[in-house]
């Protein structure tokens, strides 16, 4: 899985990857979700609607914005919580949405959800996509290269140094079905005063 041709290989398939002083190993570097059937942003939302419509449901949920697979797990305080995600977290699928709103089929009213988290997403999540948007986002960050991280969800723990840049290209995606809950412990409060202001008053 190297550079180097070898007994086995005549030529380098590209996929061995390292870093400084390390051996080469199966690395992602830049990963493209595309498809031959996708439609535009406003035309993914209508048949978002519509598949909230036909299924008489009170509310749907659209996430706007992800954290990292892994990092995201840190946000837990509470160390017996902490570590509960480190055993049933990114293995198992469960994410934590960082922008999350109810949007009601009726009008198209958004709502945002505090503490929401995902569950259960992971390659198999893939077969039950309902649409695929033409908007693309890049993901930028560093894959580990310590055995047993890379290639997994955790890998994404690479840091500036022992780390190498890998990019995730995909567009906005429509699930069909995935579980939604509440986040493990008890939600943060929101501060009693406002931030205070970036420059001085004059």
């Amino acid at each position: 899985m190297s550079r180097r041709p070898g007994n086995d290989s005549d030529q380098s398939n590209g996929h061995g990857r390292s870093g400084f002083l390390t051996d080469a190993k199966p690395t992602m570097s830049n990963l493209f979700f595309t498809s031959t059937d996708e439609i535009s942003p406003a035309d993914l939302k209508k048949k978002f609607l519509d598949e909230c419509r036909a299924e008489k449901l009170a509310y749907c949920v659209i996430v706007r914005e992800m954290d990292n697979p892994s990092l995201s797990l840190l946000h837990q305080e509470d160390f017996s919580e902490l570590l509960a995600s480190y055993g049933g977290g990114a293995g198992t699928g469960d994410r934590l949405p960082l922008l999350v709103y109810k949007i009601y089929p009726e009008d198209g009213r958004e709502e945002v959800i505090r503490g929401a988290r995902i569950v259960g997403v992971n390659s198999r999540s893939l077969r039950n996509l309902a649409g695929i948007g033409n908007d693309n986002f890049v993901y930028n960050y560093m894959q580990s290269q310590i055995a047993g991280f890379s290639g997994t969800a955790l890998g994404a723990f690479g840091s500036a140094q022992g780390g190498l840049p890998a990019s995730v290209v995909a567009p906005s995606l429509l699930f069909e079905e995935l579980e939604v809950r509440g986040a493990r412990g008890e939600p943060k409060r929101l501060p009693l005063l406002p931030a205070p202001p970036m420059s001085a008053a004059k």
